[in-house]
């Protein structure tokens, strides 16, 4: 069942909410996720960095080949850099300032170098000199816009704030059906009330028609018969007058039963009047909160907006455009005319034409462009009564 939802239960606040929420919601992610995984990281490098030290003291491997085979299985074993792509930058410094990670970034040529010294010795006293300056890890994970690990963070408040804005929105949905059902249901009533009362009007008609044939009937056999007897004479006479009771009966019937009609179409005109106004205030309402979010540099008063309402379809159209082009380029718009408004002509107002007869009065504030009156050709002498008494 697909629903449209009407500007009156539209959801724009959340709508707002999540466009404004998404953005902050991701670069407070992207931050507290680079603490978090940074942090995660070198508590963890710092617990296998080193390792077995005894092959270190006993001198049969060099510490920067041991931090290399453990940081390198460390990264094999990591789902999030493995399968997610996380992009990790590490770095091992003694505490002099000496680089020993990453030192070569081809494995084999390290195993080569470093098996040239094969003074067990000399390596466990240069891997004990090394232990006891300190080693300074440095782990940095690249969670810069663009990254796949920020594209994923965007994705997954991107859908949240679809699924939340869909949530309000199914809400709204089914609040405007069901008020669109409980006014279709009102009218079909007040309809079937008057389709009602229709009928009984057509009876009472038909039944009057019936009676004036009746009495003419009779008066036509009272007036063949009338000479030839007097007899029935004041018989007739009575059933004329219990013919013409029936008759002033069914005529004063027929008033209340219109009267009637006539009191239920006045209750028909009255709620379509309210429930046109209610749809013209909604209209004003939304046309009010899409112009202060669409034109920034444009403030449009309450006679303006009127007046714009009152306007044919294609003459709204070319109105917005004008109002679209006083937003973005002012000053390319055609003026016609200057119009001293003001109750003292002092205040300085420009006319612009648009779909032939249409008529738009704005003037120049300090950083806005107010627009003053729409009109037409046809409304020019009550809006320029407004401009004079600005």
């Amino acid at each position: 069942m697909a629903l449209v939802v009407s500007m009156k239960f539209f959801p724009l606040k959340i709508a707002i909410l999540c466009l404004i929420f998404t953005p902050f919601l991701y670069i407070l992610s992207l931050n507290l996720s680079q603490q978090y995984i940074d942090k995660y990281y070198l508590q963890n490098l710092q617990n296998i960095i080193i390792g077995d030290s005894k092959p270190l003291l006993n001198g049969t491997i060099h510490i920067e080949e041991q931090i290399a085979n453990n940081i390198g299985a460390y990264l094999r074993q990591d789902f999030m850099v493995q399968h997610v792509g996380l992009d990790l930058s590490i770095q091992v410094a003694t505490g002099n300032g000496k680089i020993i990670y990453p030192l070569y970034s081809n494995m084999d040529f390290l195993t080569t170098e470093f098996h040239k010294e094969s003074n067990t010795e000399a390596i466990a006293n240069k891997n004990f000199e090394v232990l006891n300056n300190e080693l300074t890890i440095t782990v940095h994970i690249n969670l810069s816009h663009g990254s796949k690990m920020a594209n994923l963070i965007l994705l997954l408040y991107s859908v949240l704030s679809l699924m939340i804005f869909f949530v309000f929105y199914r809400k709204g949905s089914l609040k405007a059906y069901r008020n669109r059902q409980s006014e279709q249901e009102l009218i079909k009533n007040l309809k079937e009330k008057d389709h009602s009362h229709q009928q009984i009007l057509e009876g009472l008609k038909h039944e009057r028609q019936e009676l004036f044939e009746n009495i003419q009937v009779l008066n036509t056999k009272y007036q063949v018969n009338k000479n030839k007897t007097k007899i029935n004479e004041n018989e007739m006479f009575e059933e004329i007058l219990s013919l013409e009771e029936q008759l002033n009966t069914f005529i004063e019937l027929k008033k209340s039963r219109e009267n009637e009609i006539d009191e239920l179409k006045s209750t028909i005109e009255k709620y379509e009047r309210r429930k046109g106004s209610k749809i013209k205030r909604n209209e004003f309402d939304f046309l009010t909160k899409l112009f202060s979010v669409l034109y920034k540099n444009i403030e449009i008063n309450r006679k303006a907006l009127t007046g714009l309402l009152n306007l044919t379809e294609d003459q709204q159209i070319k109105a917005e455009e004008i109002i679209h082009q006083l937003d973005q380029n002012p000053e390319q718009i055609i003026i016609k005319r200057k119009v001293f408004s003001g109750k003292k002509h002092k205040t300085t107002c420009l006319e612009v034409l648009f779909a032939y007869n249409g008529r738009l009065y704005f003037r120049k504030q300090e950083n806005l462009i107010e627009v003053v009156v729409i009109g037409t050709k046809n409304t020019q002498t009550k809006d320029m009564e407004f401009l004079h008494s600005l």
